[in-house]
């Protein structure tokens, strides 16, 4: 029988998790210097301390850090006109 090694949970690495979902749900393509870009930013939180707050505070620096697209909003189409069904 194997014996099953359970490791604890490393702070560090839920922290770059977060900040690379958040990135992802944005819309924004994980290349390798994206990766580089959330590593130096989970490097940078944790030179200011590596408490409970990490991942909270990284997700926090995300937009100082990262260009987030631009969202549009399209058009209605097809234009929208007042109309009247005929109830008095």
């Amino acid at each position: 029988m194997t014996a099953v090694l359970i490791m604890p949970e490393i702070l560090c690495q839920r922290a770059l998790e977060r900040v690379l979902s958040y990135l992802g749900d944005e819309g924004i393509v994980l290349t390798s210097d994206t990766c580089r870009q959330a590593l130096r930013l989970v490097e940078t939180q944790m030179a200011e301390g590596a408490g409970p707050d990490l991942p909270a505070r990284c997700v926090a620096r995300i937009p100082e850090c990262f260009e987030r697209p631009h969202e549009t909003i399209p058009d209605a189409n097809p234009p929208l006109r007042r109309g009247c069904i005929g109830y008095d």
